[in-house]
């Protein structure tokens, strides 16, 4: 479990860069014994998505010996967009970012136009980050690592620390999984700020990396999942810290099929006016599949994208 005094410390010195996102009420969700809250971090200012808490978390803790070897990250699109953006933020120089062939078009678009040195290695993030951890090592450079990096989950751990103050009395909280540090880092904050709320993990139904590792006892880096699986950033392995907190920081894993994100992402442009990721409306799909567990309830739910590609937007739009 991470340390909440880290997490508060984290907050302190990123609050400036990003924007305290909105908490928005669903109506759609919502009814009389029950209220639904989306965590808007697909607002965050320019990168759109939640990732840039966690890389600025650890870039302000780099020292500049550090930074002189060079430094970068391995991402499927919103990490990479988010360190590339840091670092104009910060005035440093270009990031070198390793990228799978499938990272959406938006993503890379972004990466590019903040200045990133983007490598393009393997059809899917795994392949990716196994090709691109030999690189990092091989040159010496630090690596912002989106399932490993401790001092980053310092601050994504800082979505909570707003969540509680925008809604003390929250009883819930939903959010997606990918390598998992997302759901370790803010459910280690509820667990040390308000122990009573329940934290829920959301995985890919056609890969359940999390569930399967802690059902057998045994993790895995990599997870085999589908190529055209629309929620890339859910697939393939969990992290390693994330399977070794989990049962502590967790309450439970829910799963949803691709079929339910897309009429998430659906009900989410046209009901809430809010343009989710595949991977972000991930919770509002398992608010909707399992919402007799949040009956008379309020449960927030972390939207941690708005990068969704116009090509995919475009078609589950017209396709009603």
């Amino acid at each position: 479990m991470i340390d909440i005094r880290h997490i508060e410390a984290a907050y302190d010195r990123i609050k400036n860069y990003i924007s305290c996102t909105r908490l928005e009420k669903s109506l759609y969700l919502s009814d009389k014994n029950s209220e639904a809250y989306m965590k808007l971090e697909c607002e965050q200012a320019l990168v759109k998505n939640f990732k840039i808490r966690g890389v600025l978390g650890k870039l302000t803790l780099l020292t500049p010996e550090q930074l002189a070897k060079g430094y970068g990250t391995i991402s499927s699109g919103n990490q990479g967009v988010s360190v590339a953006y840091a670092s104009q933020l910060l005035g440093l120089e270009r990031p070198y970012i390793v990228v799978p062939e499938t990272s959406p078009k938006p993503k890379i678009e972004k990466m590019t136009h903040f200045g990133a040195d983007i490598h393009y290695f393997g059809k899917t993030f795994d392949e990716a980050n196994g090709m691109g951890e030999s690189i990092f090592e091989e040159k010496g450079m630090v690596k912002i690592d989106a399932r490993e990096d401790v001092e980053g989950l310092y601050g994504a751990g800082t979505i909570g620390l707003e969540i509680l103050r925008q809604l003390p009395d929250i009883d819930c909280l939903l959010v997606p999984m990918g390598s998992g540090g997302n759901s370790i880092a803010n459910g280690s904050y509820f667990r040390q700020a308000k122990p009573d709320v329940k934290i829920y993990a959301v995985e890919a139904e056609n890969s359940p990396a999390l569930i399967e590792n802690l059902k057998t006892g045994v993790w895995t880096k990599f997870y085999d999942a589908p190529e055209d699986a629309i929620m890339q950033s859910l697939i393939g392995g969990c992290a390693k810290n994330t399977f070794d907190n989990a049962k502590e920081c967790l309450d439970d894993i829910l799963v949803v099929s691709d079929n339910e994100v897309r009429r998430a992402i659906y009900d989410m442009a046209q009901n809430e006016k809010v343009i989710a990721e595949p991977d972000s409306a991930a919770v509002y799909a398992a608010y909707k599949r399992y919402r007799h567990l949040f009956e008379g309830k309020k449960t927030a739910m972390i939207v941690t994208g708005g990068n969704i590609s116009k090509e995919l937007f475009r078609d589950i739009i017209s396709r009603g």
